[in-house]
């Protein structure tokens, strides 16, 4: 998990250690309610269930590497939507330059002066996009006599409407996506601050029970070194 992933949290293991250790405690708790609850009057039997319910909440979230799977898919539907929409212009200037050879300034209202900035850039191609299609509507018959076939002139308007909606897409994402870390890291926070009292209240009442001990320790991150502060954020 990279470092961004761990920006707000409360600790400092990766949050499938995290959620597994609450499992286990939600599922031994109970055995040690009445233990617990008589250390500590707050901890009651209703304590497991908000475990297990903070969990849940935490597994309704999509997670880090979901998200960026998803983002993954929709990079590649902007390239794809892009690399198409370059690939039916390069036809549409050979037919241009082959309609009109001597004329730079009808080549140039195609774009043919201003391709090179725009290739590789979504949002200026789309604009880009637009205005070669009016200028296609306008030489029409010149490109089709010129030997263009028709069904690409047609699909122009579709390709630009296809690179426009990825593109919509991908950035709704990038604005969704903050919300949903966000969203899951208060949830993880909220189960992160349900186990750490149950972790502090059995190293007292179960000093002497290293099985119980074990049951109830917060699991450390790789490089820990035991402290008391190993799971805590600075």
């Amino acid at each position: 998990m990279n470092e961004m992933s761990y920006k707000n949290r409360l600790f400092n293991i990766p949050d499938a250690n995290l959620i597994e250790f609450g499992e286990v405690v939600a599922a031994k708790l109970p055995d040690d309610i009445v233990d617990v609850h008589n250390f500590d009057r707050t901890v009651t039997e209703a304590y497991p269930a908000s475990i297990k319910a903070a969990i849940n909440e935490v597994k309704a979230i999509p997670t880090d590497q979901v998200i960026i799977d998803e983002m993954a898919e929709l990079t590649k539907n902007v390239n794809d939507a892009l690399a198409a929409c370059n690939k039916c212009y390069r036809t549409i200037s050979f037919f241009v330059r082959k309609a009109f050879p001597e004329n730079k300034s009808i080549q140039n209202q195609f774009g043919l002066n201003d391709i090179a900035n725009v290739r590789y850039n979504d949002s200026k191609m789309i604009l880009f996009f637009n205005d070669v299609a009016k200028v296609v509507n306008k030489y029409w018959s010149d490109l089709v006599e010129a030997g263009c076939n028709e069904a690409v002139l047609q699909g122009l308007e579709a390709l630009g409407n296809k690179l426009q909606e990825a593109n919509t897409r991908q950035e709704l994402f990038k604005k969704e996506r903050g919300v949903i870390t966000s969203q899951r890291i208060d949830k993880l926070n909220q189960l992160y601050n349900l186990l750490v009292p149950i972790s502090q209240i059995s190293q007292i009442i179960f000093a002497d029970d290293q099985a119980k001990l074990a049951t109830y320790a917060l699991p450390r991150p790789k490089s820990s070194s035991n402290g008391p502060d190993d799971l805590i954020v600075s």
